[in-house]
């Protein structure tokens, strides 16, 4: 006589099984570079303790900040090697791996945060893809406020930049000054007062929110509003660690991903207003660059889009090709 108890059993175990998936808690790890005050550290915050919230607790993010797990050009490679379950990484960090990392911080390719978005709206399906290769989830990436200049004297052509002292401080910047015809300078930017002082540097480019924190008023007269470039920061999880949840968790998780986005980039063009009024507020001169100028700088962006190129071949061509075919409607 056959019976029931084989397929009664294996049902209740299979039942047991998903129930037991559904109630499993996951603490997972997430590595922040940056200190806890940033409000990219604020963002990767606020995804943590709304993903605890939405999911009653089940999975539970700690957040360390200011590399207190890994420093900022590892944390990617310690995500990957299984250290940590999430990170935070500055893309163009990665140029080495891939140039697309590297096209948001090319100066003058965007210049305002709608070109911004929209260059992200091109470049996400390529970068996501690019992470997955090494088993890593893009969940979401916010840009850190956008580029201006400082001058110690008006600048209306980059006649009136020639031969000035700017700070350079990685090759882009170095380039970017040669470009422009000024000598490109190392100095630490918390070293900015005493070389403006000396005649060391005469200009620096830097987000507002910077030249507040540094008080760029005692030291300098004018700021150049460019938004040259705004290098994002993204926030990733392993692959295998999200796979692990349960398909709710999953898209909650997507969910909670995309408000810490939209909230990361109000935040970020909210505090250039604020440090641009704070700058002038502290009788600095803040205005955009003269027509000339910005003509000027426009073509110095063009050249080194065509310098990334080089590099970038094919798919770094399609991609220029549609964020123009999108800037151009």
């Amino acid at each position: 006589m056959k019976t029931l108890l084989g397929p009664l059993l294996a049902g209740f175990l299979a039942t047991v099984g998903v129930n037991a998936a559904n109630a499993q808690d996951f603490k997972w790890n997430l590595a922040n570079a940056y200190p806890a005050s940033e409000f990219q550290s604020e963002a990767m915050q606020m995804f943590a303790d709304r993903m605890r919230e939405v999911s009653g607790g089940k999975v539970d993010i700690t957040t360390h900040h200011g590399g207190s797990l890994f420093a900022n050009p590892v944390v990617l490679e310690s995500t990957r090697n299984g250290l940590v379950e999430m990170g935070a990484e500055l893309m163009t960090n990665l140029g080495r791996e891939n140039p697309l990392w590297e096209l948001d911080g090319i100066p003058f390719f965007v210049t305002s945060y709608d070109d911004a978005k929209v260059l992200w709206d091109v470049t996400r399906e390529p970068l996501t893809a690019e992470l997955a290769k090494s088993g890593i989830r893009l969940l979401y990436a916010v840009p850190w406020p956008s580029q201006g200049f400082f001058f110690d004297r008006e600048i209306n052509s980059l006649a009136d930049v020639n031969g000035l002292s700017m700070r350079a401080y990685n090759p882009s910047t170095t380039r970017l000054a040669e470009l422009m015809g000024a000598v490109p300078t190392t100095v630490q930017i918390t070293e900015m007062q005493q070389a403006f002082a000396t005649g060391l540097i005469s200009s620096f480019n830097t987000a507002p929110t910077s030249g507040v924190v540094y008080k760029a008023w005692e030291y300098t007269d004018n700021y150049y509003k460019t938004d040259a470039w705004l290098p994002k920061l993204m926030v990733f999880v392993r692959e295998d660690a999200y796979q692990n949840l349960p398909d709710d968790l999953k898209q909650m998780m997507l969910d909670v991903a995309a408000e810490a986005e939209a909230w990361g980039w109000e935040q970020s063009e909210s505090k250039v207003i604020s440090a641009e009024k704070t700058l002038a507020d502290n009788g600095m001169k803040v205005a955009p660059p003269s027509e000339q100028l910005a003509a000027e700088l426009s073509a110095i962006g063009d050249t080194m889009v065509q310098d990334w190129l080089m590099k970038a071949g094919a798919s770094g061509e399609a991609v220029v090709a549609e964020f123009h075919d999108k800037t151009s409607m």
